[in-house]
């Protein structure tokens, strides 16, 4: 049944496209059509094109604008409120200060955390934080004299990470350390 619908429905096809081949090329309307025509464009005449001269003030303001912002951040970066370059003994005393900052907050709370450990336990912690506190001052020192070694700079990193870790810890509970 449905190869039947597709041969009937291809027929009409052929048939149509007989037609169509068989049309007039230069076919021309029943009636006159240009008096519709001429009466459309005069009842609805095109509209006008806009002259260029109606983006100048908008350009105007964009190149004001684009000006002030330039010169304003000219300005700014000619008189910067706070030096662009910090010297590298200002930058490592700013380093210094900011890890104290963490530090002494976190000495008290690993104090008041670990003070239940046995006595043997508290003095090895103690002085493994003794030991980490004077390689720290040792590699401070290398830095001020060297201050552009990162090696030194990393090490000294590294230094203040682990003496932080350690201070984080909780060696009251059992199994909750390294």
């Amino acid at each position: 049944m449905a190869d039947n619908d597709k041969s009937v429905t291809d027929s009409q096809d052929l048939v149509l496209a007989r037609e169509i081949r068989n049309l007039d090329p230069e076919m021309s309307p029943e009636r006159n059509l240009w008096a519709g025509i001429e009466r459309q464009i005069q009842d609805y005449p095109q509209k006008q094109k806009k002259t260029s001269a109606d983006w100048v003030p908008y350009g105007v303001a964009a190149s004001l604008v684009i000006a002030v912002s330039a010169l304003l951040l000219n300005v700014l970066e000619l008189n910067p409120a706070e030096p662009q370059f910090v010297s590298a003994d200002r930058s490592f005393d700013l380093m210094q200060a900011e890890y104290i900052q963490v530090r002494n907050p976190l000495v008290q709370k690993f104090s008041e955390v670990n003070k239940e450990l046995d006595d043997q336990t508290l003095n090895d912690l103690y002085l493994n934080l003794e030991i980490m506190e004077q390689a720290r001052r040792d590699i401070e020192a290398q830095v001020r004299q060297n201050p552009e070694n990162r090696r030194l700079v990393e090490m000294l990193m590294r230094i203040h990470e682990q003496e932080l870790e350690l201070l984080k810890q909780n060696f009251s509970r059992p199994g909750r350390f390294m």
